[in-house]
């Protein structure tokens, strides 16, 4: 009777150990999580030095391109491809020369003439 109980205590310890997870030690949990901490503190980090890194980038680039102050005098006039004065004043004349053509030729509506007289049959 002994060896029954004994192969029947045995058997449920198998069983138990079967459907029970592994239990993983308490030092081994607490030294990922510190290196899932670390990890996140060095991702941090190389996302703060990259942000340094773009952005004296983007103003070394931006001193070279754009120049607003008392130094604008210095600056080389490159040629522009427009000339806004110029096109200023061609769309201002186009719109007066349009403006007098429509007083000069007045619209004849449907059915009536000039004056909105109607005109019958």
């Amino acid at each position: 009777m002994d060896t029954e109980k004994s192969s029947n205590i045995e058997e449920e310890k198998i069983k138990e150990a079967e459907t029970e997870p592994a239990a993983v030690p308490a030092d081994r949990q607490a030294e990922e999580e510190r290196h899932r901490k670390m990890d996140g503190y060095i991702e941090f980090g190389l996302i703060f030095i990259l942000g340094i890194l773009i952005g004296i980038a983007v103003k070394t680039e931006a001193n070279k391109r754009i120049t607003i102050g008392f130094e604008d005098y210095q600056m080389k006039l490159a040629k522009q491809d427009f000339n806004i004065n110029q096109l200023q004043f061609e769309v201002t004349k186009r719109g007066m020369e349009e403006s007098e053509a429509d007083r000069q030729e007045p619209v004849e509506t449907a059915g009536g003439d000039a004056d909105g007289n109607q005109t019958g049959n």
